[in-house]
């Protein structure tokens, strides 16, 4: 069956990164080892990840209609190429295994301690598999419907406002700039740069001058979205938020109106599952995209079904338990990353460059 070619628009692209990049962390303590300075390292982060985000997004622009794979087998060749497409393939799939992991662990801790872990997974697999076949320009536009959502999740935030504590945030770098700073390479890895892989997405926005812009806004409504999370949380919870596994579920346990309104810190719950979905959907995309780059198979919807089901196999054994995984995703991830996010993606953007200068060098000459 032939496949249309997939068009997203800006705003569709930026619902898309917005819940890519916010769904799951609205929910999870973030750079917890700063404790109640960690608003500090979420300002510092998003300042790092805007270079990193600029870096591919320009790359992306120099060669418009080609994902970061075929980029890199016209500056390097075919065969280095391949390679890169296969690394960016493992790299998508390892952090889509990583986030259904944390989807399914996140359920059964909250919400279904009997359900097998198995079903949970199964379940969403099968959904982020649907999401993916059906490809970029559906998923960016259910992305809009459901980051409304998520902003009805963040305005009743509101309802917190005689729970606040400013003391809560001080004194200000009371501990000094160290734990700051581990917590902004925590961030910088998880989860902003992370969206690497919408590399393999840019190419298929309907107006490729925009692609920059439209992408570094989103990392900044994104980047205010999770100051704003991480703030309230510290300011309900105090210093209590960055020890726990869910302090956005606890924090939402606080909002009591009349005995009317309680018990909404179940729609962090929804937040989490609709976070959960697009991120595992794209990296599943992005993945299977690499794939089909690196392989003789042009089509990536043929690769789909294999990684779904190794995707879900690995979610079940690659951590022993959650608290391994978590380990994982603090303290190494963002140091794993740093060949895919920033190294491999900078080596590109300087041999273009370089190419780029040559050409006009020679077009200058007599």
């Amino acid at each position: 069956m032939k496949h249309s070619i997939e068009q997203l628009s800006s705003s569709g692209l930026t619902a898309l990164m917005i819940m890519w990049i916010v769904g799951t962390p609205l929910t999870v303590p973030l750079a917890a080892v700063a404790g109640h300075d960690a608003w500090i390292s979420i300002i510092l982060s998003v300042i790092v990840s805007y270079g990193i985000i600029w870096m591919y997004t320009h790359l992306c622009q120099l060669y418009p209609g080609r994902t970061l794979v075929e980029i890199a087998e016209v500056l390097f060749g075919v065969w280095a190429g391949r390679l890169i497409g296969f690394i960016y393939a493992w790299y998508s799939f390892h952090l889509a295994v990583l986030v259904l992991k944390n989807f399914y662990e996140y359920i059964l801790i909250i919400a279904l301690p009997e359900t097998s872990p198995l079903m949970i997974a199964a379940t969403m697999t099968a959904i982020v598999l649907w999401a993916a076949y059906a490809g970029m320009e559906v998923l960016s536009r259910c992305s809009v419907s459901l980051l409304l959502l998520v902003l009805v999740e963040g305005m009743l935030s509101i309802l917190m406002i005689k729970d606040l504590q400013p003391e809560n945030l001080l004194p200000v770098v009371d501990r000094g700039w160290m734990p700051i700073l581990e917590g902004m390479t925590e961030l910088v890895g998880f989860p902003f740069g992370e969206t690497i892989v919408f590399a393999m997405i840019i190419p298929q926005i309907n107006k490729i001058g925009q692609a920059k812009k439209t992408v570094l806004w989103a990392l900044l409504i994104s980047g205010f979205m999770l100051l704003l999370s991480n703030v309230r949380n510290t300011l309900v919870l105090g210093n209590i938020s960055s020890k726990l596994l869910f302090p956005s579920y606890t924090a939402y346990q606080y909002i009591s109106i009349a005995e009317f309104l309680e018990r909404v810190e179940p729609i962090t719950i929804i937040t989490f599952l609709l976070g959960a979905f697009v991120k595992i959907s794209v990296c599943l995309y992005a993945s299977a995209k690499s794939f089909s780059s690196a392989l003789p198979g042009k089509q990536y919807r043929l690769y789909l079904i294999p990684l779904s089901l190794l995707m879900l196999e690995f979610s079940l054994f690659m951590y022993k338990n959650n608290m391994e995984m978590i380990k994982f995703a603090t303290k190494i991830w963002q140091w794993y990353s740093i060949p895919f996010q920033i190294i491999i993606p900078l080596a590109m953007l300087l041999t273009a460059l370089v190419i780029k200068r040559k050409r006009m060098l020679s077009l200058t000459e007599p």
